[in-house]
């Protein structure tokens, strides 16, 4: 009889078959039991290790003994029942070969399996809870002229979820890249981390306005609800109470009954006057004199506008916080006197405006007012939790004027959060880093602010700042010749010396200097006092810098604006630790500045 012969007469081949599929059998065990028991690292590695040194003594002992009617025997070479022992190793391979297609088909085809790739997914993902992305609504309006309502009351319905604490409402600025043919809804969510995505259209004519608004899954891009109405102008609000209520029970969330009343809130009975308020939103970007003009407009036709009062306002806030970056303005008295009283007209009109007390906030912290500022911004976040900017300020104040490091940094990753695509809040969160002198983490915000905005200088200027915390002298030229190469604005210039100074190109320092020098002669750039500190520090001026920065002290207690508040902030911090700045006469004034050791 042949080898081969023998092999099969013994059952050696059957048996290490039989010995493969019951070691498969056991690793699919082992793969299942593995995480709900918490088995160590090391366990697969050796179950596999023992299954494997087991199978060559299988086979040995398949050689050795047979199975018999009368039990397992020695195999003495005779052919003891050899047909019964032979039918049995077949039953039981038989018997486990169907087990194993059976544990292949449902690891393949079981629905609970997708379901753990999607917890996982989303895990990753850092989804936010009960978070919603509204994409820009099609402007289906027949008068070209028209298409700013799709715009207007897209920011409008954004500010009013806004109101919702319960509710993680992503940005108007991260969704308007999905304005033009946007991918398919699943990677928008995954790309904001939202649970949810919202789209629709307006379409405006003669007083009356056509909003369809559909709710879609962002997981499977299922459409879970979805509405059309047809209203006056007017009645825009009530329609975006009815989304909210929709929106909120979609996403189990809470939905107050003060913010309920807050969303559904008719703010004017003039379809024109809401118009043109919604037409001031859309020019606010791009000029905003020209948003200012259409803000008067609607109040001439409704007095009681609050709304268009709490624009205003924050208008006049935007114009100020320009002229705390350098920009020569020499009204800022009368801005800062018109943004108070639109505010508070805002607000007597209707307590709820959250925007009303953002302004109040930004033109209270501008000038100096501590505890006015802090109170604003606070009430600005209670009635508007969701509004990024407002969280971004806000936690940048908290941080470098009241010294609440860990709340601040908590408001403006938040802000980030809301609004992924918005390069200021990535800078607002690496200013945050950079003041507290934790570089890797300020450079990771800048970089990409810079990635969002590639051709802002500002951004490239703390870039290069947070890249000399750090140490990385050659990344940090780098960036500001680029900054060069872009044409710096007057907000940064004495930002770039300084950082010259501190790389040791003093030559470099001294040629921007000069150059301020001429432009503030012709009034095009006014630094402030602490600009002016700042340049005199960048070219070796101590006694000058030190005088710049008593001056800048005595604004702050006379509560007065400085257009170099910025500039104030780092020379204040100190968290490019410069020596010279250490000094005990300039540690006395960086007290009365307002630092904290």
């Amino acid at each position: 009889m042949s080898f081969v012969s023998e092999l099969k007469r013994r059952k050696v081949f059957q048996v290490g078959a039989v010995y493969l599929v019951v070691a498969w059998l056991i690793m699919q065990v082992v793969d299942v039991v593995n995480e709900p028991l918490s088995l160590p690292d090391w366990f697969d590695t050796v179950a596999i290790m023992l299954l494997a040194i087991g199978f060559p003594i299988a086979v040995i002992l398949s050689w050795a003994f047979d199975l018999t009617p009368e039990g397992v025997m020695r195999d003495q070479g005779r052919n003891v029942a050899v047909q019964s022992s032979g039918r049995r190793i077949e039953y039981v391979f038989m018997g486990l070969l169907v087990i194993a297609v059976a544990t292949l088909l449902y690891r393949e085809f079981s629905p609970s399996e997708p379901a753990v790739e999607v917890v996982a997914e989303e895990s990753q993902r850092e989804v936010l809870p009960n978070s919603i992305a509204v994409l820009p609504f099609e402007n289906l309006s027949p008068d070209p002229d028209n298409a700013y309502f799709a715009a207007g009351i897209h920011e409008s319905t954004l500010n009013q979820l806004a109101k919702i604490r319960d509710l993680s409402v992503i940005a108007r600025t991260s969704v308007m890249q999905y304005e033009d043919d946007p991918p398919p809804i699943p990677e928008i969510a995954e790309a904001l981390n939202v649970e949810m995505v919202m789209e629709g259209s307006v379409r405006y004519a003669n007083g009356r306005v056509l909003i369809t608004a559909q709710l879609i899954d962002g997981r499977t891009g299922t459409h879970l609800w979805s509405d059309e109405y047809d209203r006056d102008l007017v009645d825009v609000f009530a329609v975006q109470a009815e989304i909210a209520d929709n929106i909120a029970m979609a996403l189990e969330a809470e939905l107050m009954p003060s913010e309920q009343e807050s969303i559904g809130k008719q703010p004017t009975s003039s379809h024109e006057a809401y118009a043109l308020y919604l037409s001031a939103i859309d020019e606010r970007s791009t000029s905003t004199e020209r948003s200012q003009v259409l803000l008067d407009e609607a109040i001439a036709l409704d007095p009681n506008f609050a709304l268009a009062y709490a624009l205003k306002a924050y208008n006049y806030a935007a114009s100020l916080i320009n002229s705390a970056s350098g920009a020569a303005l020499p009204n800022v008295d009368e801005l800062e006197s018109l943004g108070r009283q639109n505010a508070q007209r805002a607000l007597r009109l209707d307590p709820s405006l959250g925007s009303a007390y953002q302004a109040l906030a930004v033109i209270h912290a501008m000038f100096w007012r501590y505890s006015e500022a802090e109170e604003a911004f606070e009430r600005a976040i209670e009635l508007s939790p969701n509004h990024p900017s407002t969280l971004g300020t806000f936690g940048f104040y908290r941080l470098v004027e009241l010294g609440q490091q860990e709340e601040g940094i908590r408001m403006a990753r938040r802000g980030v959060a809301l609004d992924p695509n918005f390069s200021f809040g990535h800078w607002n969160l690496g200013a945050s880093f950079f003041v507290m002198r934790n570089p890797d983490a300020a450079i990771a915000a800048f970089t990409e602010a810079v990635r969002l905005n590639p051709a802002e200088p500002y951004l490239r200027r703390w870039l290069a700042m947070a890249e000399i915390q750090r140490g990385n002298d050659d990344a940090a030229l780098a960036e500001i010749r680029i900054v060069e190469q872009l044409g710096d604005t007057y907000s940064g210039i004495p930002i770039r010396a300084y950082s010259y100074s501190l790389l040791g190109r003093r030559d470099e320092a001294q040629r921007v200097f000069e150059s301020v020098e001429g432009k503030a002669v012709s009034e095009e750039l006014d630094p402030g006092a602490g600009g002016w500190a700042m340049l005199h520090l960048a070219v070796g001026n101590y006694d000058q810098a030190l005088e710049w920065l008593r001056v800048a002290a005595d604004k702050i207690e006379n509560q007065e604006l400085d257009a170099g508040y910025y500039y104030i902030v780092i020379i204040r911090a100190n968290p490019l630790s410069d020596p010279i700045l250490d000094q005990p006469e300039f540690v006395e004034v960086r007290r009365r500045l307002g630092f904290r050791e």
